[in-house]
C-alpha cells in the first residue's frame, strides 16, 4: 500500500529547499539570463537617458538617479509582463498567485526581514545609512517622499518578476534548488552592486551596504518564494520591507 503524499503546504522550508523544480520553466536559461540583461540595460542605459530628458539635464543628481530607477523599472515590469504574456503557460509560471502564505502575513514577513537586516548590518557595518537606493531622500520635501515612494512600489515588483519569476526557477531547474536559490541571490547582489551602489560610490565604500546587504536581502526572498511558491508573496513582502527602509532613511534624514 503506498503512502499517501506529503501535502506541499505542509512541508517545513529546509524539505522545501531540497526539492528540485517539478519541470523546466517554460522559457530557456539564455531567455532568463535575457530577462537579467534587459533589467540592467533599462537600469544603466535606458532609464537614465530618459531622466535626463525629462529633467532637461545631464548633471548626475539624487533628483535624477532616482527617476532614473523609477523609469527603468517601470520598462522592466513592461518588458517581462509582455514577454510572459506570449503564452498562458508562460504566464501561469510566473507564479503571480497568492500561493500559501496571506498578503497580510507576507508584508509582515517582509518587515521582519527588513528589520533584521537592518539590524545586522548596522552593527556589523558600524554604520546605519539608508538603503543606496535611497540616498536621494537627502530633504523632506513631499516631491522627494513620493519619488521615494513610487521607487519603492516599482523595484519590489520588477526585482520579483526578474529574479524570484524567471531566473531562480530556470537556475534551480539546472543548477539544483540549493544552487540556483544561491546563485540568484549572487545575481541579484550584483545588479545592486552595480546599479546602486555604484551609482553613490563616495558614501558606500562599507562592504557590509555594498555586498552583504543586498545579498541577504536577495537570499531571504528567494527562501520565501521557495517557501510560499509564489512570487506575489515575495513582492507584498518586498512592499513591507520596503516601507521599513523607507522609514529608516526618513528618520536618518530627520536627525
Amino acid at each position: 500500500m503506498s503512502e499517501n503524499p506529503v501535502d506541499r503546504r505542509e512541508m517545513s522550508l529546509m524539505a522545501k529547499l531540497t526539492i528540485p523544480e517539478a519541470a523546466a520553466p517554460p522559457w530557456s536559461a539564455p531567455g532568463a539570463l535575457l530577462t537579467v540583461a534587459v533589467s540592467f540595460i533599462c537600469l544603466i542605459v535606458v532609464g537614465p537617458a530618459l531622466a535626463s530628458l525629462l529633467l532637461g539635464s545631464e548633471t548626475i543628481s539624487p533628483s535624477l538617479l532616482t527617476l532614473s530607477w523609477i523609469l527603468g523599472f517601470a520598462l522592466n515590469i513592461v518588458f517581462v509582463l509582455v514577454n510572459r504574456r506570449s503564452s498562458a503557460e508562460s504566464w501561469r509560471a510566473l507564479n503571480l498567485q497568492q500561493g500559501n502564505l496571506p498578503v497580510p502575513l507576507a508584508l509582515l514577513v517582509g518587515i521582519a526581514i527588513a528589520l533584521a537586516i537592518d539590524l545586522v548590518i548596522s552593527l556589523a557595518g558600524g554604520q546605519f545609512l539608508p538603503i543606496p537606493e535611497l540616498v536621494g531622500i537627502y530633504d523632506l520635501r513631499p516631491e522627494s517622499l513620493i519619488a521615494a515612494g513610487l521607487l519603492l512600489l516599482l523595484q519590489p515588483v520588477a526585482e520579483s518578476l526578474v529574479f524570484h519569476a524567471v531566473l531562480m526557477p530556470s537556475l534551480r531547474w539546472h543548477f539544483g534548488p540549493r544552487a540556483g536559490v544561491l546563485v540568484t541571490s549572487l545575481g541579484f547582489t550584483l545588479l545592486h552592486l552595480v546599479v546602486f551602489s555604484g551609482a553613490n560610490r563616495a558614501i558606500y565604500v562599507n562592504p557590509w551596504y555594498d555586498i552583504v546587504y543586498p545579498f541577504l536581502t536577495g537570499l531571504a526572498f528567494c527562501l520565501l518564494k521557495v517557501y510560499s511558491a509564489s512570487t506575489s508573496a515575495v513582492i507584498i513582502a518586498r512592499m513591507g520591507a520596503g516601507l521599513i527602509f523607507l522609514l529608516t532613511a526618513i528618520a536618518l534624514v530627520s536627525n
